[in-house]
């Protein structure tokens, strides 16, 4: 039996306490079940009760009585506490805030609307859990001669609520195999059958202009959908990473790739392993004299494996997301996009394409309006 679940670890559940020095009545409640620090979250990624201690990995708050008239009065003050100015450090989050970056703006956006899960998910070739990764996509492809059927053979990032980013090869390719619709929302692939409650037409495909299927550089695309979708708990955009340099935090790769190395076998449940950032150095060991790549392995592909073989993307995981948890906003960012490797299971690095490096192109394409 979890902790979490166990009342015997839960000795301060229903104790009367003080919120803060504002707010004298409480009562010790799981963060979840407190509307109040949940209100707060929302509006400044942060609350301002005092903590009764944890339930497994939930916090449990110092609740306020009723609803606290104090509440838009805490939440004027928590947000001038935390806003930071064009240039300033943001020691919230571990980020720095630069106002012309659209992105970071748009990312904003999405922690505003959005909760951030409040468990703790184990990473490492496990079954990811609903709700974990809301941004994932999977394309479909329409099968021949049959209407509404489709097979699912790359991932992708929801970014916006209108637009998906995947890996270009997956959809410019030699078999001429270019998707159709997108499935969201869901950890189970379901039936090849159209959806209507997770799927939604792709009205257009935009290829990287300077991705050419000979070479495996600048490998990403960006697919508008036919209409916004609704955020909600188990379907919402995932923000980008915009720094240039390699996170020092494990990475996770997720998709319904190939589970296995010599058989053409698909999980139906999308998995998600634990993968650590490999130098471009010692990448480029991994990858010299590939026809496909004449500069080696350039700044704008990050690497990323398991030393062991263990964890790896594979045939079907294409397009997806590498992302990460480098903040303490409890927000994935989207780092890289998965891209190719030395097959499947390999010690040997996979590669991805950089997102920070190509942050102009997807602001001008996916919000072209913004300033």
């Amino acid at each position: 039996m979890k902790k979490g679940n166990d009342l015997r670890f839960r000795p301060h559940f229903g104790e009367p306490c003080e919120p803060n020095e504002d707010i004298l009545d409480g009562v010790c409640k799981l963060v979840t079940e407190c509307n109040n620090a949940l209100k707060m979250i929302k509006e400044t990624r942060n609350h301002p009760f005092k903590r009764c201690g944890f339930s497994g990995v939930l916090e449990i708050v110092c609740c306020p009585l009723g609803n606290s008239d104090m509440f838009e009065k805490l939440k004027t003050d928590s947000s001038r506490e935390l806003k930071p100015t064009p240039t300033s450090i943001n020691l919230h989050y571990g980020e720095e805030s630069l106002a012309q970056r659209i992105a970071k703006k748009e990312c904003e956006k999405i922690m505003k609307e959005n909760i951030p899960p409040l468990s703790l998910f184990i990473i490492g070739g496990e079954l990811a859990s609903l709700g974990e990764f809301p941004h994932m996509v999977a394309l479909g492809y329409p099968l021949d001669n049959i209407p509404d059927e489709y097979k699912f053979i790359c991932g992708g990032s929801l970014i916006s609520k209108s637009f998906v980013l995947t890996a270009a090869h997956c959809v410019d390719n030699v078999d001429r195999l270019t998707p159709t619709m997108a499935r969201m929302g869901v950890i189970d692939i379901g039936t090849s059958q159209w959806n209507d409650k997770t799927d939604m037409r792709i009205t257009e495909i935009i290829k990287h202009p300077d991705y050419r299927r000979s070479k495996k550089y600048h490998d990403l695309a960006l697919l508008r959908l036919e209409r916004s979708i609704e955020i909600n708990q188990n379907l919402s955009p995932i923000c980008l990473y915009t720094e240039e340099e390699d996170p020092s935090i494990p990475l996770t790769v997720s998709g319904w790739g190939t589970t296995s190395a010599t058989r053409d076998e698909k999980s139906q449940i999308l998995l998600k392993a634990n993968l650590s950032v490999v130098p471009i150095s010692r990448c480029k060991d991994s990858y010299k004299n590939w026809l496909k790549l004449p500069k080696e392995i350039t700044d704008e592909q990050i690497c990323a494996g398991d030393s062991k073989g263990l964890h790896d993307a594979c045939q079907g995981d294409s397009g997806g997301p590498l992302q990460g948890l480098p903040y303490r906003d409890g927000f994935y960012r989207l780092v890289g996009i998965t891209s190719f490797g030395r097959g499947c299971g390999s010690a040997e690095p996979g590669v991805y394409i950089r997102i920070a490096k190509y942050l102009d192109w997807i602001e001008d394409v996916v919000w072209p309006n913004e300033i």
